[in-house]
């Protein structure tokens, strides 16, 4: 059965079928980017801690570079981390829920697709 040919609740049922299923791309996307961002600045950190907190390094602004004491650019790490921790928490929530409202409607659109289809 082609999607034209399919009653207009239908067709909107498969439209936000697909709504979900690129929600949840998205959000698998950004949380692979969290994750990447996390593991930089654990890197980072280990790094910065073998240092003495008052050693001078430098710091990417934009395109500009500045100094700053270790013990500086670790505080700003912890902060960013922490917020970065916060935002794949709620992606993950995210996912989640879209993930389950997604599995919830392919169920009853293929019910209702189903016992639509004509019998021989």
């Amino acid at each position: 059965m082609a999607f034209n040919e399919l009653s207009p609740a239908k067709q909107e049922q498969i439209l936000r079928l697909r709504q979900l299923e690129q929600t949840i791309q998205n959000l698998r996307m950004q949380l692979g980017e969290i994750s990447r961002a996390l593991s930089e600045i654990e890197m980072t950190k280990k790094e910065l801690q073998k240092l003495d907190s008052n050693t001078e390094v430098w710091k990417n602004v934009g395109s500009v570079m500045f100094p700053k004491n270790a013990s500086d650019v670790l505080t700003e790490l912890e902060d960013r981390k922490e917020l970065l921790e916060l935002k794949q928490k709620s992606f993950t929530s995210q996912e989640a829920q879209n993930t389950k409202r997604l599995e919830e409607l392919q169920v009853r659109l293929s019910e209702q697709l189903g016992s639509s289809q004509p019998t021989n």
